[in-house]
């Protein structure tokens, strides 16, 4: 028990969680699509603020190994989640509660949703930690605004080709909707480029300056 309050440890285990968070939502949400000057799954935003750019933080912070641990650890929550959701709407409600309808109508994803989350975030996800460290090692540790936006224009722009590809697939809406899920990503992801630089710099300072942040170590 007495490693689970190292500084490292709970730096770790807070970045994990906001991933977690993030994948989780992102299924939930899914299914509805907002307008905010275009049209796009709510679950964008999410992935936008939750999950690439935490991933990228965690990649510069400890390598490309414990970047790929915390997307395992993520895609297992999400299907523990969902399976959890399915499995409260299945088991027959009591007779006295009259919402299992509008339960259902809300919560339940189909399987195309869950298996194309998973798919497209797994795909996505392995390109952006593959260019994010190979950027840092060609620039020797500098330019953080530079991989992480680019990785994560890559990663996302594949992601939402992929969920929206096969969630939306007999929808002639759906190349609108693939438009604004990468409009929207590509603005969040300039957005939160002060916010990366803030969670790595605070994180190194409280560990230390004993991370990889800034350095080009081939983890």
């Amino acid at each position: 028990m007495e490693s689970l309050q190292t500084r490292e440890t709970r730096a770790y285990l807070f970045l994990t969680s906001l991933v977690i968070c993030g994948l989780a939502c992102s299924v939930i949400t899914a299914s509805k699509v907002v307008d905010v000057g275009v049209s796009l799954p709510f679950s964008t935003i999410v992935f936008s603020i939750f999950t690439y750019p935490i991933v990228d933080c965690i990649c510069e912070l400890w390598g490309k190994r414990i970047a790929r641990q915390t997307l395992w650890l993520g895609l297992f929550s999400q299907f523990l989640v969902m399976m959890i959701i399915q499995l409260s709407i299945i088991i027959p409600a009591t007779d006295f509660w009259h919402l299992q309808t509008e339960y259902q109508a809300v919560l339940a994803a189909s399987g195309t949703v869950v298996l194309a989350s998973l798919a497209a975030f797994t795909i996505s996800q392995i390109l952006d930690i593959a260019v994010y460290q190979r950027i840092k090692e060609i620039s020797h540790g500098r330019w953080l605004w530079l991989r992480s936006n680019i990785s994560i224009y890559l990663g996302q722009t594949l992601d939402s080709f992929i969920f929206i590809m096969i969630v939306f697939h007999d929808s002639d809406k759906k190349f609108t909707i693939l438009w604004g899920a990468v409009c929207v990503k590509m603005v969040l992801s300039l957005l939160m480029t002060p916010v990366i630089y803030l969670i790595v710099i605070t994180t190194n300072r409280y560990l230390g300056n004993n991370t990889l942040a800034f350095r080009d170590e081939k983890i």
